[in-house]
């Protein structure tokens, strides 16, 4: 076992640290309404696939829409809590609205738009246009 020299200061440093991250960042405290998801991006051979992590969302809280080539994903996570029972000593989650926008590449089909939503997992999908445009050569006379 080896021995350790204690120092007061680096507990008081650790203490202050603490403190300083409580007032300073909002979502320490859970205070913040806006959070934003963690999207992946998964291009493949013929589609693309987003997968959007949303634990403590529900199904109904969802919004997916398409607009001008804008894929806009958006929704609430409410707290489970009801507001009179404030007990708690730590509040890490945070509960809210939030808005995710992707610009769509012109060889996606926003006609077919397949999303599901499983284990706290929203996953859309969107076929790329099979139909690419050639370039074609032109010989010049």
């Amino acid at each position: 076992m080896r021995l350790v020299r204690y120092n007061p200061l680096n507990e008081l440093a650790a203490l202050t640290n603490s403190f300083n991250d409580f007032f300073t960042n909002p979502q320490a405290n859970g205070e913040s309404k806006d959070w934003y998801p963690a999207v992946d991006i998964l291009d493949q051979a013929d589609s693309i696939e987003l997968r959007v992590d949303l634990p403590g969302v529900h199904k109904e809280d969802i919004a997916v829409n398409i607009e001008e080539k804008l894929l806009t994903i958006s929704g609430e996570r409410k707290s489970e809590t009801p507001e009179n029972e404030n007990t708690f000593s730590r509040k890490e989650c945070i509960t809210g609205s939030f808005k995710r926008s992707f610009k769509l590449s012109d060889d996606l089909i926003t006609d077919e738009v397949d999303a599901g939503f499983k284990d706290g997992v929203l996953k859309v999908t969107l076929k790329k246009n099979k139909t690419k445009e050639e370039v074609k050569q032109i010989t010049i006379n």
